[in-house]
C-alpha cells in the first residue's frame, strides 16, 4: 500500500494505522476475509480521524460511502473547480468497498461463530479490496496533507508540527544546564490553545511570505 504508507509518513499522528496496513498486506492471500475486513476499518479510521481533527460531527449510523464523501469534501480546497464532482467520485469508489463489506457480512467471520465449512472470501476479492483501499486512502491522505496549511484543523497533534516546533524552540530557548528544554512541547502540554494559536499564526506568516514571493517572481 505504497500511497497510503508514504502519506502516513508525512503525518506522524497517523502512524498507528500502519498496523492495519501490515495486516492487510500480510493476509491478502492467506486470509482474504481478514484482509477485506481490515481494509474497510482502515478507511473508516482515517476518515473519522480527519473529520474529528476538523471538528466535523460524524453521524452514529453514517454509511461508509457517505463518510468517505464527507471526508473528501472537508479536505479539498474551497476554490477547487470540481470539488463536488471529486467528492462524488470518491463516494462512488467507496461504494465498492461498501459492497465488499456486504459480501464479507454474508460470508461471516471468525467472531460470528460460523461453521468451519462456511464459504470464505476469495483472493480475487481481497486483492481488489487491497487496491481500492490504497487508492481511496492514498488520495484522502494526499489531499489532507497538501491542504492542511490552507484548510486548518481544529484539533492538531504536536508530532505533526515538526517545522513549527523547531522554529518555536529556536526562538524561545529554555536552558537547563547544558541542554535546552523544548519550549514548544512545554506550551503544547501546558496551554494547548496558546500553542494552537501560535501554530496558526506561523502558518499564516508562511502563506503570506509565499504569496509575497510569488508576486515578486511575477514582476
Amino acid at each position: 500500500m505504497k500511497w497510503i504508507r508514504e502519506n502516513i509518513e508525512k503525518t506522524p499522528s497517523l502512524t498507528s494505522f500502519i498496523e492495519q496496513v501490515v495486516i492487510i498486506e500480510e493476509n491478502i492471500y492467506s486470509n482474504p476475509t481478514l484482509c477485506v475486513e481490515t481494509c474497510k476499518s482502515l478507511i473508516e479510521g482515517i476518515c473519522k480521524t480527519i473529520l474529528t481533527n476538523k471538528n466535523i460531527p460524524i453521524a452514529t449510523s453514517i454509511k461508509f460511502h457517505i463518510l468517505v464523501q464527507d471526508t473528501i469534501t472537508s479536505i479539498l480546497n474551497e476554490d477547487e473547480t470540481h470539488k463536488t464532482d471529486i467528492a462524488d467520485l470518491g463516494r462512488r469508489v467507496a461504494s465498492v468497498s461498501q459492497k465488499l463489506s456486504e459480501i464479507r457480512n454474508k460470508i461471516g467471520f471468525v467472531s460470528h461463530g460460523m461453521d468451519v465449512l462456511n464459504p470464505k472470501l476469495t483472493e480475487t476479492l481481497s486483492v481488489f479490496s487491497y487496491k481500492i483501499t490504497d487508492t481511496i486512502g492514498g488520495f484522502i491522505l494526499s489531499c489532507y496533507n497538501n491542504n492542511r496549511v490552507i484548510s486548518l484543523d481544529h484539533r492538531i497533534h504536536y508530532e505533526d508540527c515538526k517545522l513549527f516546533n523547531e522554529f518555536f524552540d529556536e526562538l524561545n530557548p529554555i536552558p537547563l544546564g547544558v541542554i535546552n528544554l523544548s519550549a514548544s512541547l512545554a506550551l503544547f502540554e501546558q496551554d494547548y490553545e496558546a500553542y494552537k494559536a501560535s501554530y496558526f499564526e506561523y502558518l499564516s506568516d508562511l502563506e503570506s511570505e509565499s504569496e509575497f514571493l510569488g508576486l515578486v517572481d511575477e514582476q
